[in-house]
């Protein structure tokens, strides 16, 4: 790999470390890592890149010595990026702050669509694997059943065709640092509260009580539509911390058992998402979601 790197890169290194996703290695005081990468967006990707570079801390996408960002190695296509940020963890505010970056018209997103597909997937994928993962059989229809009225949720909101879509994540994580935020490969257009959604359900599993006053900062600057805040708590109802962890368990072998403190944690979680929707309900003519009522003291 050392050798890959000078020869596509004019980069010299003495010690490249194989981690579970990428390579990396560190030249002139600056991380770099390389990542497979397999996808046709390279492009749009590229161009993202470019527009973001020099005034917010995305990691840079290293061209070759073609001047191509894609280099192939035994058949196997990588991508290079140098990192600017450190380890930190994500704020709000550092959400708040990027995906007002860039936006763009013309695009089309439905939520429900790919969230049913993803159930169809997953149902297929349960009746082949079913016998050798207990626990997920036994939870996966409270998940589903979370997903469906997610999906629901988000079929009754009317969304005007000129909606505008601002940069976005395919990712926010529990525990994820600035690195993910400002890795374009983890980069999409979508809706504007799409990240905001994802974090407010992480902050419930890292037991992050400053949750709501994160949240009045976050609405003082970011100016949110009822359909934005209707978005919001389509997004806020799918559980897809379940769907990545069941991933992880099929896909990558993970222990079934890792999605054990999800469940325990659940008549909790019910509670959180009703304090939640009573939040925006304060000042947004959002549905009160029923069935999460009965979890009011």
């Amino acid at each position: 790999m050392n050798n890959f790197i000078e020869y596509f890169y004019n980069i010299k290194v003495d010690e490249v470390k194989k981690n579970n996703d990428c390579y990396s290695f560190i030249y002139n005081g600056y991380v770099y890592k390389l990542y497979l990468y397999d996808e046709s967006n390279i492009n749009l990707i590229l161009s993202i890149n470019k527009q973001l570079l020099g005034y917010t801390l995305i990691s840079e996408i290293i061209l070759n010595k073609d001047n191509n960002p894609i280099s192939i190695y035994n058949g196997i296509k990588y991508l290079l990026i140098k990192i600017f940020t450190h380890n930190n963890k994500i704020t709000l505010e550092d959400i708040s702050y990027f995906d007002n970056s860039l936006y763009t018209n013309g695009l089309k997103v439905n939520w429900g669509m790919l969230w049913s597909n993803k159930i169809n997937y997953i149902e297929e994928m349960i009746a082949e694997n079913g016998k050798k993962y207990p626990i997920i059989v036994d939870s996966f229809n409270y998940f589903v059943g979370l997903a469906e009225n997610a999906i629901s949720y988000y079929n009754s909101i009317p969304i005007n065709n000129n909606y505008t879509y601002y940069i976005s994540h395919k990712r926010i994580r529990i525990n994820d640092t600035t690195e993910s935020l400002y890795n374009p490969l983890n980069i999409i257009f979508d809706y504007k509260v799409r990240d905001v959604a994802e974090y407010i359900k992480n902050a419930f599993f890292l037991n992050n009580t400053n949750i709501f006053n994160e949240l009045d900062a976050y609405l003082k600057f970011n100016k949110l539509s009822l359909t934005d805040i209707k978005l919001l708590i389509a997004r806020v109802l799918y559980p897809s911390f379940y769907f990545e962890l069941y991933e992880d368990i099929l896909v990558n072998n993970k222990d079934e058992k890792i999605i054990v403190p999800i469940i325990n944690m659940l008549p909790k979680y019910e509670k959180y998402l009703n304090m939640v929707i009573t939040y925006f309900k304060k000042n947004y003519n959002i549905d009160e979601i029923l069935w999460l009522k009965k979890n009011e003291v």
